[in-house]
């Protein structure tokens, strides 16, 4: 895990904790928890959709290469 990930990881949990005390304490009931679930699913989603890594995957290898004959 590269650690730019790895921050990001950390701010996610501590964000998720944060907003799970926040919920715990101000909670009247199960509504509060979806929605509460439903915020922390958005985020997750957000944050797969937004990480691109540089290649698709990390146990495989480049799909091209430069070599001396090709023209880059």
């Amino acid at each position: 895990m590269r650690a730019s990930t790895a921050v990001q990881v950390i701010v996610f949990v501590a964000a998720a904790a944060a907003l799970a005390y926040l919920v715990t304490q101000v909670s009247t009931g199960w509504a509060d928890w979806i929605v509460f679930g439903v915020i922390v699913l958005a985020a997750l989603g957000g944050a797969i959709a937004v990480f691109k890594p540089d290649y698709p995957s990390p146990w495989k290898k480049r799909r091209f290469r430069r070599d001396s004959d090709s023209r880059w």
